[in-house]
């Protein structure tokens, strides 16, 4: 029975999809007949099946559905590009016939390019819609900023163009760069190409105003000084949320000091980098005047250090509350892990009874047949004597 079993159950899948031979389907049933274990293993095949059969069937109603809204959306979207094209060939038509040129006509065009980039995008595009619309959407609006500067005889087009990506990345790119594909390497540091990605647009708008306005040796310095200390306390965030292996008190303990910190002494890291330094700094701190004191410097240099004193207060408790938190998980784990090891222990312990048992009990069972066996050949002698 046991190798019929064996056999059995290696064709039961074959038998449940109908695509073993009249032989083994014979065999099968005449075994499941007499074996209640096989009937169950059958069962359990037979559900797990119709479980596949119920996922299958369902992921191709889902299917067969998205591809009808797919297309239905298809079709509104070529619609709406269709009525978009009306003020388009108005405009054409009016510009050619009271203007003889095509000038503000390529200005109304690329403004139905953006609407259509909106409306029509998304209904057209089957995947990543929010991505596709983002994309196109800023190129038509660059299109349209081009031919407006082109139109009105402007150089204001380059500080205009890097102000709107930049504006658009920093609020879209976050969400559009899931649908982006990356290396495996830089996948689980998306944050941090987003930070980059914005921190380059941002000090290439500072190059393009500079040279926009004929900016000379103090706006080069006050901006990229300004602008590179701020960024390094954005960074210092990035890195304390994403990258620091610490629980979220920890984190925000650690970011709370670093803020503080920075904006404490940023007075001072202010007049060692800008070319006109305006005084002010902790080098003026004095309590001895109070915080009602008409001298300026006086009450910046106070209040600074009011914010370096409160912020390390506040963050040294936020890091005192994640130390015992994690103390305590550190407590539990070994709680957990040494009762495991109890629990193995104590599983080896009853494993080594029952071997121990089943030893003594084999033991026993052959000194009893050895002693019948004595006793048979202790009672044949006797008969043997006898005779």
């Amino acid at each position: 029975m046991k190798y019929e079993c064996d056999m059995v159950r290696d064709l039961l899948p074959l038998y449940q999809d109908s695509v073993c031979s009249e032989a083994s389907r014979k065999i099968v049933e005449e075994h499941l007949q007499e074996c209640s274990t096989c009937q169950q293993m059958a069962e359990r095949i037979k559900d797990a099946t119709l479980e596949q059969q119920l996922i299958d069937e369902r992921e191709s109603i889902v299917k067969t559905y998205q591809k009808k809204e797919n297309r239905k959306a298809f079709t509104i979207g070529i619609a709406t590009a269709g009525v978009l094209l009306i003020p388009v060939v108005i405009c054409l038509i009016c510009n050619i016939a009271i203007g003889h040129a095509l000038d503000w006509f390529f200005i109304v065009l690329t403004a139905m390019l953006l609407v259509g980039a909106i409306l029509v995008v998304p209904l057209v595009v089957p995947q990543k819609k929010f991505t596709w619309t983002v994309g196109c959407a800023t190129a038509a609006l660059l299109l349209l900023l081009l031919t407006c500067c082109i139109y009105t005889k402007g150089d204001w087009f380059g500080v205009t163009a890097v102000s709107c990506i930049l504006g658009i990345s920093v609020v879209f790119l976050p969400y559009s760069i899931r649908d982006i594909p990356l290396p495996s390497m830089l996948r689980n540091h998306k944050a941090a190409l987003t930070l980059l990605w914005d921190c380059i647009w941002l000090y290439l708008l500072l190059i393009i105003c500079g040279f926009y306005v004929n900016g000379g040796k103090d706006y080069w310095q006050i901006a990229f000084s300004v602008t590179t200390y701020v960024l390094l306390a954005v960074w210092l965030w990035l890195f304390n949320i994403r990258y620091l292996r610490r629980n979220a008190w920890i984190k925000a303990g650690v970011t709370i000091i670093e803020t503080g910190f920075l904006l404490g002494i940023s007075n001072d890291v202010m007049n060692v980098l800008l070319p006109t330094p305006d005084g002010a700094g902790l080098a003026y701190l004095d309590f001895s005047k109070g915080m009602s004191t008409n001298e300026w410097e006086v009450l910046n240099a106070n209040l600074m250090f009011l914010i370096i004193v409160v912020s390390l207060c506040v963050g040294i408790v936020f890091l005192l509350i994640g130390k015992m938190q994690h103390n305590n998980l550190n407590r539990d784990n070994l709680n957990h892990d040494n009762l495991s090891q109890n629990n193995l222990n104590q599983d080896n312990l009853n494993q080594d009874n029952l071997n121990r048992d089943n030893l003594n009990h084999d033991d026993l069972n052959r000194d009893n047949l050895n002693k019948n066996n004595l006793n048979e050949d202790n009672s044949k002698t006797s008969k043997d004597t006898i005779s």
